[in-house]
């Protein structure tokens, strides 16, 4: 295994959900605050799909490390849905405008459950490596960045941990997509649809939340507030997007990225968080 690729494992994490926690969790930040807690509306059922996609993809798989990757790649992922479901199901009871999300998540739910049902093998790989390569590369910024460091709320907790998990995680759908699949153009062109139809349903979610909670989004608005804010983000998104750009192509390799110093420090805290609750 290349040095660069850490042995991936199962944690099974417990975090200090309550429903008086600070929603604004990126610091000052209720926007992109929200736009996170909307994109996190959808995993319990991205997750699910990215599971049953690598299932399915098992048969054709004839490696033994690739088989043994694939079934932790799944057991992190359920992990993560089980632990994002917890706190979506706490939120949304928070603000009564919120009531308006799960018929959208049924709609998103019954979206991808067609997916695995009706779309080729190739097409639902070709999702999951467009989906992993992209939280792998913004993952990468946001530890580097420091974006979750900066509050004590529990969902930059949550945040931190599941972000660090996909950047171990990252080479898995990328290996089995390449072993079973192995097409690039069609890897760029359904990976890039699936990023696009990923934000639009995150964006449709979190619009939901931001319309409902007009209180919480006028906070932190005083000037040198918004504009320390706004230098932030252009710093997250100088450090996220060449990492993105680099995903599309022909020659990305995930084991060839650089791994941020604070990747190795947040996953030796959660391996020994989870070892202790074990």
């Amino acid at each position: 295994m290349n040095e660069s690729t850490p042995a991936m494992t199962v944690r099974r994490m417990k975090f200090d959900f309550t429903p008086d926690m600070e929603r604004v969790f990126v610091k000052d930040d209720p926007d992109t605050s929200y736009t996170f807690l909307g994109t996190w509306m959808m995993l319990p059922y991205l997750e699910p799909y990215l599971i049953r996609t690598m299932r399915q993809a098992l048969p054709h798989i004839r490696d033994a490390q690739m088989k043994e990757d694939l079934k932790r790649f799944c057991a992190q992922e359920g992990e993560h849905f089980k632990q994002h479901a917890i706190v979506n199901d706490m939120i949304r009871d928070l603000v009564p405008g919120f009531a308006a999300l799960k018929p959208i998540e049924m709609e998103l739910d019954a979206e991808f459950k067609s997916f695995s049902k009706d779309k080729p093998l190739k097409f639902n790989l070709a999702y999951a490596e467009g989906f992993e390569s992209m939280t792998s590369a913004l993952s990468r910024a946001q530890l580097e960045t420091g974006m979750f460091d900066r509050t004590d709320s529990p969902l930059a907790d949550l945040a931190k941990w599941h972000i660090m998990e996909e950047i171990e995680h990252r080479t898995v759908a990328f290996d089995i997509y390449e072993h079973v699949v192995g097409s690039y153009p069609y890897r760029l062109r359904i990976g890039l649809w699936a990023q696009s139809h990923f934000f639009k349903w995150g964006t449709r979610l979190a619009k939901t939340m931001k319309d409902a909670d007009p209180e919480t989004m006028a906070r932190f608005q005083e000037p040198e507030v918004v504009a320390a804010r706004k230098k932030f983000n252009a710093h997250f998104w100088r450090r996220g997007l060449p990492r993105l750009a680099k995903t599309y192509s022909p020659w990305y390799d995930p084991r060839k990225v650089d791994l941020p110093d604070a990747f190795q420090i947040a996953r030796n805290r959660y391996s020994e968080l989870a070892t202790a609750l074990a």
